[in-house]
């Protein structure tokens, strides 16, 4: 099979001749893989691993700052806190395992009135030069092509702080309602023009929205389905109408709301905290597997920094084979290959889905 064909046979819940793969990592992980196979610089490094999907995407057209969290950076402050297009600041911070930006300021945790939320500087579409997309689609033709957008319930807390919107939501639901409103209409305008751009060759629109936790969930089911998932679902039928299948990327345990995700037309759940409270792949498979297709899986907790490579590599045979069974599953780590995992730990997982040696 191609990889369009393996990924989209998969997604319908049919068997493939291997499982799809996909590749996240943090930056220090990629660059210490490549090096570990000996890639030059021109040589692929998700074609060495298999990998079956392509990510394509609108360029930034103003001039973006280094360091940036999820969205570009276009302000750094006096005390080295670098601003996002939202206003939302980030701190660099260097640790042991690796290099993040930490959230360090949130532009309206003192709205008090729709008046100020009006007043905020908010993002546009047009920031973006979506020009490129067909070409790098058209390039990547025999891959599952998808695209990236942000979602609501994160950048809104982003903003606002999180104490400050968990409140406006229980006792302030028209400013809630409001500050998710004005994201959301970003978000829909820009992910339009990509899949414009795209000219029907996006296949699939992931919409990243942490609102699990290693616990369960942020919010309440009944909250989420009252202020998110309508949300959700008017964004997703957005995606739909230009033929994209529609992944959605959230962190912990979620497994209360996946009936509510299939119901308005999530297709693809990814990365699978398979650690966190009621996402065992047993019972996401049992209970799920024939109306959701699981991409990722593969413990980042426990599993990937701590077990040997033998020991991935048995692990990675056993979520294939579970997960696996009759289609629905895509495998990749249950969040970003990070600093901690040994490099030959991460080339065992992508040995074990190829049945090859990668050196």
């Amino acid at each position: 099979m191609k990889s369009k064909q393996r990924v989209r046979s998969a997604i319908r819940h049919a068997e493939t001749d291997r499982v799809p793969i996909d590749y996240y990592a943090r930056g220090e992980v990629t660059a210490a893989l490549r090096k570990r196979l000996g890639l030059g610089a021109g040589e692929s490094l998700d074609a060495r691993l298999g990998v079956d999907l392509r990510g394509v995407g609108p360029s930034f057209k103003p001039e973006a700052l280094p360091y940036a969290y999820a969205d570009p950076s276009v302000e750094k402050t006096h005390d080295g806190v670098y601003l996002d297009i939202w206003g939302v600041g980030f701190r660099p911070n260097q640790t042991d395992s690796g290099f993040y930006m930490d959230l360090a300021y949130h532009p309206l945790k003192s709205l008090t009135s729709m008046d100020e939320l009006e007043g905020h500087s908010w993002p546009t579409a047009d920031m973006w030069d979506y020009s490129e997309v067909a070409d790098r689609a058209t390039e990547n033709a025999d891959y599952w092509v998808w695209a990236h957008s942000r979602g609501i319930f994160e950048i809104s807390w982003f903003i606002r702080g999180f104490d400050e919107f968990m409140l406006d939501l229980a006792v302030a639901p028209e400013l809630a309602v409001a500050l998710m409103d004005r994201v959301q209409d970003y978000l829909m305008a820009r992910t339009r023009c990509v899949l414009e751009a795209g000219n029907g060759l996006i296949d699939m629109v992931e919409y990243n929205d942490d609102v699990g936790g290693q616990d369960g969930l942020l919010i309440s089911p009944e909250m989420f389905r009252q202020f998110v998932k309508p949300r959700m679902a008017t964004f997703a039928d957005m995606c739909k109408s230009y033929g994209a299948v529609v992944r959605y990327h959230c962190c912990g345990g979620l497994r209360p709301i996946i009936d509510d995700l299939v119901e308005i037309g999530v297709e693809v759940l990814t990365p699978v905290q398979t650690l966190a409270r009621g996402m065992e792949p047993e019972g996401l498979k049992r209970d799920f597997g024939d109306r959701m297709t699981f991409n990722g899986g593969i413990d980042t907790q426990r599993l990937l920094p701590y077990s040997t490579a033998q020991g991935v590599r048995e692990e990675t045979r056993r979520l294939m084979g579970l997960l696996g069974a009759g289609g629905g599953f895509i495998l990749g780590p249950s969040h970003n290959f990070q600093a901690d995992v040994p490099v030959d730990n991460v080339v065992a997982v992508y040995e074990a889905a190829l049945g090859k040696a990668l050196t």
